[in-house]
């Protein structure tokens, strides 16, 4: 599955980190290309209440 939204790669032994926010209509709301896990958590609290 994260092959289908682009997170994985297949022909690598082990993925970036990257993530996906899907909204409640299971539509790709945004990516995160880059992910530093101590300030991930806040970007995407903050992109919820903006939604």
């Amino acid at each position: 599955m994260s092959v289908d939204f682009g997170v994985s790669e297949p022909d690598s032994a082990r993925s970036p980190r990257k993530s996906v926010l899907i909204g409640p209509d299971g539509k790709v709301v945004t990516t995160y290309d880059k992910v530093t896990p101590a300030d991930h958590a806040g970007q995407v609290i903050d992109d919820l209440d903006n939604m």
